[in-house]
């Protein structure tokens, strides 16, 4: 796993403060993504605002955890983990929070039971089984205006600069007007058609423009002044997929104020949609 003072010098090379555990740690601290996986790697956000700081435990000896590229001007930098597929269990609760699309808010749902292997339950949480991915991993992990951040990337880069340019989803590099960036979340200017199927929907009721809406949900949400959700739809026999339009200002608690004055459609970024192995950090 290589040398853990030298991992945090790198950290600090970028201006971030890192906390490497050496040694054995203690015995499932509640920082780790698992119950029993002391061989995975592990990494983690703690503290406060600008006290915040990144935790790593680089796991069984043979894991190789690096810095690849360092951008000290951003305080961001590019994280490589290597590790073979391995074995590891976590403890997650029955019942858990989820989104109702018909109501448009988190209700309580079960855990679906058949995409996990479940290893052993009480009456509240299930013991869960994973498997790290054997693939080479990286990460951009560095501060986002106010806090800190990791982020999969996805596909090996070895500078923030092509971080930055891998997460930048197609739809968002073809866009030939303004875009704004907030987190995770890009906004750009919508086709003629998307408007038009915007002005269909809203008139035949089969969608309503909300006010103070969550742009996503779980952890901190993104929230815009005014938010519709356009279903597909046809335009003059045309047909459009199902669009999320945004108008106002856009808030979030880690990130700047961003406004929008007219009609912008949101765009995620390529992060890949994964749970990420012993990464325990959520927007």
């Amino acid at each position: 796993m290589g040398n853990p003072e030298a991992l945090a010098r790198r950290f600090a090379n970028a201006n971030l403060r890192a906390e490497v555990i050496q040694g054995e740690p203690p015995q499932a601290p509640s920082w780790m993504s698992g119950a029993d996986a002391p061989g995975i790697f592990q990494m983690t956000i703690l503290g406060q605002r600008r006290e915040e700081f990144f935790r790593i435990w680089p796991g069984a000896r043979g894991n190789r955890v690096e810095v690849e590229g360092i951008d000290r001007e951003l305080h961001q930098l590019v994280l490589l983990v290597q590790e073979p597929a391995r074995r590891f269990v976590e403890r997650v609760r029955k019942r858990r929070l989820s989104v109702d699309p018909s109501r448009g808010r988190l209700v309580r749902t079960e855990m679906d039971r058949s995409k996990v292997q479940v290893v052993g339950e009480d009456d509240n949480f299930l013991w869960v089984e994973h498997w790290t991915d054997p693939r080479n991993r990286h990460f951009l992990c560095g501060r986002d205006e106010r806090q800190l951040f990791i982020c999969q990337l996805p596909r090996a880069v070895s500078t923030v600069r092509e971080a930055h340019q891998v997460l930048r989803a197609p739809e968002v590099t073809r866009a030939s007007g303004k875009v704004v960036r907030q987190g995770e979340w890009f906004f750009i200017g919508p086709s003629p058609l998307e408007l038009a199927a915007m002005e269909i929907a809203v008139r035949r009721l089969r969608t309503v423009v909300r006010t103070r809406a969550r742009i996503s949900w779980g952890g901190n949400p993104h929230v815009a002044d005014e938010l519709v959700v356009v279903p597909p739809t046809q335009v003059g026999g045309t047909a459009v997929e199902r669009t999320v339009l945004v108008r106002g200002r856009v808030r979030h608690v880690d990130h700047d104020e961003v406004r929008v004055p007219s009609w912008a459609k949101v765009v995620r970024n390529a992060e890949p949609m994964v749970r990420m192995a012993g990464v325990r950090w959520i927007d």
